[in-house]
């Protein structure tokens, strides 16, 4: 049995969304499996590194599952899918304690979910990301439905011909950045007909814009006042007046193979509709900029 002392500790954990060992804010991530076995009944989820980090000064000591506004600095989509997943999970009747692993990519994500060490994601994923992986791979219930995701053409402000663009054409005339592996990304670029070079590591991308490697890159609008998306110390903005809708489910992807996958996926299914039937789930994507009014009337691609 866990010790009291252990047991408010695990609750202290889940209360505010952080790893089981109460890590400082920042130092979520990168821990190695048997980090997670160290702690008794800890379980080892996985996620962005860059985004455990902005989720843990987003939350900035507030208890994850009272939180109620999802605005803010360092709110984004992926960020406000973390708090969401703590919020489901505990709703759905999950006490286990979790702990977290630098993820760099899809393709070590399915990896680790496919040798069961490591239980979930704790963002969103394509349901084609796991394309090949079904055996071993599963989704949750979709946080974003078909045609729900809004992405924008993020640019520097200094590259003029790319911010006076207005058309598909003249997007066409332009170079995007994304990354083969993101398949919704790469096939939507490619049906619009745009040249798409192909990048393994995110965190390249905008520096590779502001240095002018490229013009632009995908990514959700933002909650800033002018829409303007901070990556490091480059900072980017949308083309004004256009837009890429996405066809496809975003979900988290939960291990078949993981002892505790089924139970994880039961809970987080139970909490997710919850979560949407009291409009929660909408409400962090709109608070986060990612479900964004002010450019509803912009062209749609």
């Amino acid at each position: 049995m866990i010790s009291s002392t252990a047991e408010l500790k695990r609750r202290d954990c889940l209360r505010l969304g952080l790893a089981a060992a109460a890590l400082p804010a920042g130092l979520m991530s990168g821990l190695a499996a048997s980090d997670a076995q160290a702690e008794p009944g800890a379980v080892l989820a996985a996620g962005p590194a860059d985004v455990m980090a902005d989720y843990q000064r987003f939350l900035n000591q507030r208890d994850v599952l009272q939180l109620s506004d999802f605005s803010g600095p360092y709110s984004r989509r992926d960020v406000v899918e973390v708090a969401l997943f703590f919020q489901a999970l505990h709703r759905g009747g999950w006490r286990a304690p979790l702990k977290f692993q630098d993820m760099p990519s899809v393709e070590r994500l399915l990896r680790e979910l496919g040798s069961g060490k490591v239980v979930s994601s704790s963002t969103s994923y394509w349901s084609e990301d796991i394309s090949g992986a079904e055996a071993s791979v599963q989704l949750s219930q979709a946080v974003i439905g078909d045609g729900e995701f809004e992405a924008g053409f993020y640019t520097v402000e200094s590259n003029s011909r790319a911010m006076s663009a207005k058309s598909l054409k003249d997007l066409q005339g332009l170079s995007a950045l994304s990354n083969q592996s993101w398949l919704v990304d790469w096939r939507n670029l490619k049906r619009l007909g745009i040249r798409a070079q192909h990048v393994t590591n995110w965190e390249l991308m905008p520096k590779m814009v502001a240095a002018g490697r490229a013009d632009f890159l995908l990514a959700p609008f933002q909650a800033t006042p002018d829409l303007s998306l901070q990556v490091g110390t480059v900072r980017l903005q949308p083309i004004p007046g256009l837009k890429l809708g996405m066809q496809g489910t975003r979900h988290y992807l939960i291990s078949k193979i993981h002892p505790d996958g089924a139970n994880l996926q039961a809970a987080l299914n139970t909490g997710l509709q919850q979560l949407r039937q009291q409009g929660v789930i909408r409400k962090a994507y709109m608070q986060s900029g990612f479900f964004n009014p002010r450019v509803s009337d912009w062209l749609r691609l």
